[in-house]
């Protein structure tokens, strides 16, 4: 790891400025980088596509140390002046659930039962997702003097910001468990394994999203101006404030495309996974008066588990090989 001492400054940080580095030789990954000469892009390197993402796979675990270092300074730095410090972890989607509730049950109502148990469970997954990308598609644009004067893995910044809001996710569900036990009944801990397989499948998605906004905003700056409507987009688009059920019911043949374009987005596949362990299902009854019905937390079945795999596995690889495409010229585009 990057080490403070002597006449030249060390590793600070992402956003430092650096004027030298020293350099331990061990297991974290890190090593000089003379000139600020990327040496991913360095002629004859070029190996097999595969190989190559093996290489840095192992490359990657032997950052990981760095990589808890950033993590434990983004969750520091992001609250370092803050009166409630990590509270705001569970106060940004109580606040939120009140304030859809209101208006989802009282003013255009949504017929679920425990409005504030269903939307809850959901936006858990999106905030995970939205904040994490947020974060991480600035991380390598932020850091470019640091990416000048060092190699690393420079997977790891854009991961920092994923790993720091699971943090935030896990601290949340924590808190917010008793409510959801309280609502939804003892099945929430009986089916916590679900609830945890939709997170480490979201988690791996995630961190595909993140480095794919974080590589591709590099030479596209005009991404981070349209992160906002993309992902506003993407939330009304996924169902967090609605049943997919009450879509699916709704929807006439004319409009039937709308359904099956909400059934495809891979956001889907995480909200629906992680709310039938925390929430329960809903399934349509085709009566008009209650078109709803809702069920106990319950089990995932083989195929949902299957395509959320899928997806996060997918994402993963694409956003990887994209990134490290990129990284390539990072030193140079910064």
């Amino acid at each position: 790891m990057l080490q403070r001492g002597g006449s030249p400054r060390g590793y600070d940080g992402p956003g430092t400025q650096v004027s030298g580095v020293a350099v331990a030789v061990g297991g974290s990954g890190v090593t000089t980088q003379p000139h600020g000469v990327d040496t991913t892009s360095v002629p004859g390197a070029s190996r097999l596509a595969t190989l190559r993402v093996s290489t840095k796979l192992v490359e990657l675990w032997r950052a990981r140390e760095l990589l808890a270092q950033l993590v434990r300074k983004e969750l520091k730095v992001r609250y370092r002046n803050s009166a409630l410090g990590f509270l705001w972890s569970m106060l940004t989607p109580v606040l939120m659930t009140a304030v859809f509730s209101v208006v989802f049950t009282q003013i255009v109502r949504i017929p679920v039962d425990d409005f504030p148990a269903f939307f809850i469970s959901g936006y858990l997954v999106w905030q995970f997702l939205q904040n994490s990308c947020q974060g991480a598609i600035h991380s390598i644009v932020g850091n470019g003097e640091l990416i000048k004067k060092v190699y690393f893995p420079r997977e790891v910044l854009p991961l920092s910001h994923v790993f720091s809001q699971l943090i935030h996710l896990l601290l949340a569900l924590l808190v917010l468990s008793p409510y959801l036990i309280y609502s939804r009944g003892f099945g929430v801990l009986v089916h916590l394994p679900t609830t945890l397989l939709a997170i480490a499948l979201l988690t791996v998605f995630t961190s595909g999203i993140a480095m794919w906004f974080a590589g591709v905003n590099v030479v596209f700056r005009d991404l981070q101006e349209l992160f906002v409507v993309i992902f506003q987009v993407w939330f009304y688009a996924t169902p967090v404030l609605y049943p997919l059920a009450l879509v699916t019911a709704q929807m006439g043949e004319r409009f039937a495309w709308i359904a099956q374009l909400i059934a495809i987005n891979p956001a889907t596949w995480f909200v629906e996974l992680a709310r039938l362990g925390l929430y329960g299902s809903v399934s349509a009854t085709g009566d008009v008066l209650v078109p709803l019905r809702d069920g106990p937390p319950a089990w995932p079945s083989v195929t949902s588990t299957a395509v959320a795999g899928g997806w996060a596995v997918a994402m993963f690889v694409v956003g990887y090989l994209v990134f490290l495409r990129r990284a390539r010229t990072f030193a140079k585009e910064v």
